[in-house]
Parts: structure tokens; sequence; C-alpha cells
């Protein structure tokens, strides 16, 4: 007992030294901490799907044709006046043509269903006609679909055609109608992502023609130059 008296007496005398004006010691202040933003990251935007780009176009450029014809021609007759007898002589057969160069206009539309790959249709009429010696003045309209198949670089194009045409021949006043298989080739130059010119060579005519009773057309081909625009 004495000695549970002895512990609750000092226990009370530091208690009360305590509450009587001992030693208080404060908490550490805190440093002010700025509050942080949870960090979001960023989501990389996907790549952009290559649509199908339509286009429209026109060009000016030269034409150049050629043309051959053929006859048969009478040999006419000879009279032998002393035998008394007449002759006649074989039928002749006359060649003759040439060629001749004109400008010519283009318009076109297509569209581009990939980097490699478009469609393409165009019309072209010369502006001028084609006036080859011992001929009558010759003009010319073409429509053509063609295939495109292309390569892009950085700053162009080159591509080929390939595809399937009809011309109606003006000659002698009768119209004509040629179809048959066209190609050619070119290249372009982008001058912004909605603009490109373009340079190409199309062969519209191979082979023999019949546009009269004697003149076959022989060959008919152009050079383009012209600009293309591709609305976004």
């Amino acid at each position: 007992m004495k000695t549970l008296s002895k512990i609750l007496g000092i226990s009370l005398i530091v208690t009360g030294a305590l509450f009587a004006g001992g030693a208080f010691v404060p908490a550490p202040e805190q440093p002010d901490i700025e509050p942080v933003e949870p960090a979001i990251a960023e989501v990389p935007e996907a790549p952009k799907e290559k649509t199908i780009q339509p286009y429209v176009g026109g060009s000016i450029g030269g034409s150049s044709a050629s043309v051959q014809s053929s006859a048969k021609v009478c040999g006419g007759c000879e009279y032998d006046k002393l035998n008394q007898t007449s002759t006649k002589a074989e039928d002749k057969i006359l060649n003759w043509g040439g060629s001749d160069t004109t400008s010519t206009g283009t318009v076109l539309a297509g569209v581009e269903v990939n980097d490699y790959l478009a469609v393409e249709g165009r019309l072209t009429k010369t502006l001028g006609e084609y006036e080859i010696k011992d001929h009558q003045p010759i003009s010319l309209t073409n429509a053509a679909l063609y295939v495109k198949p292309q390569y892009k670089f950085e700053l162009g194009t080159v591509y080929a055609l390939l595809g399937y045409g009809v011309s109606q021949v003006d000659f002698m006043d009768k119209t004509t109608t040629a179809s048959g298989f066209q190609y050619g080739a070119g290249a372009s130059y982008d001058m912004s992502d909605e603009i490109s010119l373009f340079a190409d060579y199309t062969k519209i005519m191979d082979g023999d023609k019949q546009i009269s009773t004697a003149t076959k057309m022989d060959s008919v081909s152009t050079f383009n130059v012209g600009a293309i625009f591709r609305p976004q």
C-alpha cells in the first residue's frame, strides 16, 4: 500500500508540474505543398485513312495525225491505127498520204482509288484541223476511259494510262467512228494538296482506220500540258 501511494503521489506531482507551466514542444510545421494535378497520358492521333479522292482538270496541247490513201485508177485504152486494133492498159494503183499537226483541248475527271491506282475519263477535241497534202481538212473528237497505275513521290507522281476510247473523225463532209485500245504515260508536279500540274503523251489511234473509200488514218497521238484540281 505504501508503494502504491508513493507511485500515485509521484504521478500527481508530475502532472501538476506539466499543467503548471512545464515546457510545451509544438509540433513541427508542415511545408506548403502545391497540389499536383494527375498526369494524363497523351493518346496519339490515329492515322487518317486514305479515302477515294475525286479530281477534275483540263489541258491544252498538240496532236499529230497521219493518213494513207490508195485508189485503183483506170489505165486507159490505146488504138493501133496500123492494125486497127484497140487494147486496154492495166489499171494502176495510186498511193498518196502524209501527216500534219494541230492544237487540241482536253477536259478530264477521275478518282484516285489509292496512292497506286486511279480511274480517269477524258474528252479531247482538235481545236484546228489536220491539213494534209492532197486531202481535205480532217478534225477529230475522242472520248476515252483509262485505268491509271501511278507511283507517288514527295512532290509528284508518275503514271501510265491504259484504256479504251472512241474517236469521231470528220472528213469530206462525213463522220466516221473508230474505237480501240489507247495508252499513254506522263508525270505530275504537286503545287499543293489541291492543285497539280501535269504533262503526258497519249496514243489515241494506232492502226489503219478507214475514214473514207480511199483513205485510212494510220495513227493519232497527243501531247498534253494541264492542271488538275482535287476538292478537299
